[in-house]
């Protein structure tokens, strides 16, 4: 490069108002001393552009980043709502299975502090057996619904159950007999109690006959109930109750083992 060429670059990278005090300086260099700053431009130039381009990858990979973290937040917040669902659903579960303690919003926050998300009922009731968790006991509300629930739940499966179902039913409540003591019928005080334990609900006592469809009145034991049509067993059941009904099963054993 001729002498004008090198100081031209070296004008051109300087700032405005420093270049008439770097032209008199040039121009008081040699040929040979302009040639090495000239060297010595071209290696700072090339750092420079390196450095910029480390500069502009590292910006790229942030961006990057971000946008990541960006496009994952709503499937994130969507993840924790979902956790958070079916631990509380798990917590209900596990309140009315294990019934140690009350169904309220400080016994799950202290559940999740210390179990974290994804808790099981058996890691709640091993966490209780250890003295890990400390939770307020359940009301006495909270009981009685939990027992009208199941309650409900087994009349509803007697009810959806099938002749071959209540039949087994029945001969495993026959097996009981044998190793229990006879169990005298219900007081009318009995029945009463047994219906207030039944969530309210007060049925009429079972009658000693009862009529299958259209055949006529037989006596109602053990084994009618065992024979009789799906429809009349649900019809026991819901003009009796359940409680009755089995009752009737334990303790109206004529010819039970009769098939």
């Amino acid at each position: 490069m001729t002498r004008q060429e090198i100081t031209d670059v070296f004008l051109v990278r300087a700032l405005p108002a420093e270049r008439v005090e770097l032209r008199r300086t040039l121009e008081k260099m040699s040929k040979e001393e302009l040639e090495e700053a000239y060297k010595v431009l071209q290696l700072q130039a090339k750092e420079e552009q390196l450095v910029e381009i480390q500069a502009e990858r590292a910006a790229n990979k942030a961006m990057f980043e971000l946008q990541k973290r960006t496009d994952r937040e709503p499937q994130r917040k969507r993840e924790e709502e979902q956790q958070l669902a079916e631990d509380r659903k798990t917590f209900a579960d596990a309140a009315k299975t294990l019934r140690t303690f009350a169904l309220n919003e400080a016994n799950f926050s202290v559940i999740r502090s210390i179990l974290g998300p994804s808790f099981t009922t058996y890691s709640i009731q091993q966490a209780i057996g250890s003295n890990a968790l400390e939770l307020s006991p359940p009301t006495q509300q909270e009981q009685d619904e939990w027992t009208r629930q199941e309650i409900e739940a087994h009349n509803l499966r007697l009810l959806n159950a099938d002749i071959p179902t209540l039949r087994k039913l029945a001969r495993e409540a026959g097996a009981q007999i044998a190793t229990r003591p006879a169990v005298p019928q219900m007081d009318e005080t009995q029945r009463v109690r047994q219906a207030e334990r039944s969530g309210g609900i007060s049925y009429p006592p079972l009658p000693d006959e009862f009529r299958d469809g259209n055949n006529p009145e037989e006596v109602l034991d053990a084994a009618f109930i065992r024979k009789c049509s799906k429809e009349t067993i649900r019809l026991l059941l819901k003009r009796y109750g359940a409680d009755q009904v089995n009752e009737a099963l334990r303790t109206r054993i004529g010819g039970i083992y009769q098939y």
